[in-house]
């Protein structure tokens, strides 16, 4: 009996990053895993139900959940999945645009105080290079900042996904062998 499909969910704001989403869809589905993505039509619209809250359900049925940081913050369901997935403690990975990772060093100092709280700080307007500073909370969220180091977990950061993403994603997930084997060590040590 062949094994089911490895369900991921590709989370990702969509402005200014089409092609690159499609690139990595073509390149999950063509390594043989069922991938749900919005941009690409393969979320289930629930009848009824609005786009969040079928995206949201993708998330619950996934197997893996691999998220896309952005420097554009969008509608904000992007980030509502991301959370999902934290809160289900869904296996997952992320990549980030440089970017983002490059304004959460550079404005770590006016976004927190020396407690780590949260002080207000935002950005007057939308500018070309990024559009909401929640696209850093995204950040924090998606790594576990604030967690001890043991429980954190790895965003990717790339610059041109085809220079310097497309590797990470290759390297991950073209062994789906490891890849479903990892999978499965992660369930049972939940499960124990």
């Amino acid at each position: 009996m062949a094994k089911q499909k490895i369900k991921i969910m590709l989370s990702s704001t969509v402005y200014n990053s089409k092609t690159e989403i499609e690139q990595i869809y073509a390149t999950l589905t063509g390594y043989g895993y069922e991938v749900f993505c919005s941009h690409m039509g393969t979320v289930y619209n629930v009848p009824g139900k609005s786009p969040e809250e079928s995206c949201l359900l993708a998330v619950e049925e996934c197997d893996f959940f691999f998220g896309i940081i952005y420097p554009f913050y969008g509608s904000g369901i992007t980030h509502a999945e991301f959370k999902r997935a934290i809160e289900l403690n869904k296996p997952r990975g992320f990549l980030a645009h440089h970017d983002v990772a490059f304004a959460r060093q550079l404005l770590h100092q006016f976004m927190f105080d020396t407690h780590g709280m949260k002080t207000g700080f935002a950005l007057g307007k939308k500018t070309p290079v990024m559009d909401d500073l929640r696209v850093i909370d995204m950040y924090n969220d998606a790594v576990g900042d604030g967690l001890p180091l043991n429980k954190r977990l790895w965003a990717q950061e790339f610059y041109k996904y085809t220079l310097d993403g497309s590797a990470f994603v290759a390297t991950q997930f073209a062994n789906k062998n490891r890849f479903r084997a990892d999978l499965e060590n992660i369930n049972s040590e939940d499960n124990e």
